[in-house]
């Protein structure tokens, strides 16, 4: 198969429309790029590029082997990367990626844990929207809509809690003495939304409200859960979230259970089984099972 730097040629020059562009971006001549390029279509076979005015564009076949391309790069970086990272003796240092009602509740005793446990081995964290992303962290904590989800085979996954929603009314609203209460119930209630953009926490909110034959329209905007419960404490609505997002539920706020089929994410963690510090991978997934298990059994 034809090596990494006559595909990194065809992506430039895919991207850019020019191999005089092209090898500006890459730091190599104009010839070589072209050389890549004619060496590829010899390895393939195909027809990559076709002239288009003064530049050069993808032929349909080019256009339809690109994702492919762009991810043997990707697993190159990736391995490139690693050796780098073992060259380098960078094996002090753990990186964790969570969402944000995850950090809230679990890194700071995760890190506290690690710092005894690996004295040694620095703790970074990030911040991410609760999806997998390939070459993110040495850990992702992650949200998905199944408790058991499919993953690409090269990472290993721990199942941690399953979180159920619930909704927050205001101490003074008649659903608040409830024991529990169905989406159907909230149809037409002012709505206060609590999350940004469409990741996994809004999918599994919206699919469940289509289920149940509800068109969710917003009444407020907050964005976030702290936000969207103090609104809550002030009689402007209501909102729904996972368990796990209420830290301290503000004065003037009931949490109701939702009745079955309620909706429910499902959190996971996700390592890569090759990491150097696997010893450390494996404390600190088993730290967030106790996490995890804690706060279930607080519900």
């Amino acid at each position: 198969m034809s090596n990494v730097v006559q595909l990194q040629s065809f992506k430039s020059v895919a991207t850019t429309g020019s191999v005089r562009s092209a090898a500006l971006h890459l730091g190599l001549s104009p010839s070589a790029v072209s050389h890549h390029i004619k060496l590829l279509e010899q390895d393939t076979g195909l027809t990559l590029f076709q002239r288009q005015g003064r530049g050069l564009c993808l032929t349909d076949i080019g256009s339809a082997i690109m994702g492919e391309v762009d991810g043997m790069l990707e697993s190159s970086s990736r391995l490139q990367q690693r050796i780098t990272d073992l060259k380098d003796r960078r094996v002090n240092r753990l990186s964790i990626s969570y969402f944000s009602s995850a950090g809230n509740r679990w890194m700071p005793e995760l890190v506290l844990f690690l710092e005894h446990k690996h004295p040694h081995t620095g703790v970074q964290l990030s911040l991410a929207e609760g999806q997998w992303h390939e070459s993110r962290s040495d850990i992702q904590i992650i949200i998905t809509e199944t408790k058991e989800p499919v993953l690409p085979p090269q990472v290993n996954s721990s199942f941690l809690l399953e979180d159920p929603y619930v909704v927050a009314v205001p101490e003074a609203h008649e659903l608040a003495s409830r024991s529990e209460v169905t989406l159907a119930e909230l149809d037409r209630l002012p709505w206060i939304d609590n999350e940004q953009g469409d990741g996994p926490c809004r999918t599994i909110l919206f699919d469940a409200c289509a289920r149940a034959g509800i068109r969710v329209q917003f009444k407020h905007e907050a964005h976030t859960f702290v936000a969207a419960l103090h609104m809550v404490s002030r009689g402007l609505g209501i909102t729904l979230l996972p368990r796990l997002g209420i830290d301290q539920l503000p004065e003037g706020v009931v949490i109701v259970p939702l009745a079955a089929p309620e909706p429910i994410r499902y959190v996971h963690a996700i390592s890569d089984p090759g990491h150097p510090q696997q010893d450390v991978i494996d404390d600190a997934i088993s730290a967030l099972h106790e996490l995890a298990s804690d706060d279930a059994v607080a519900r």
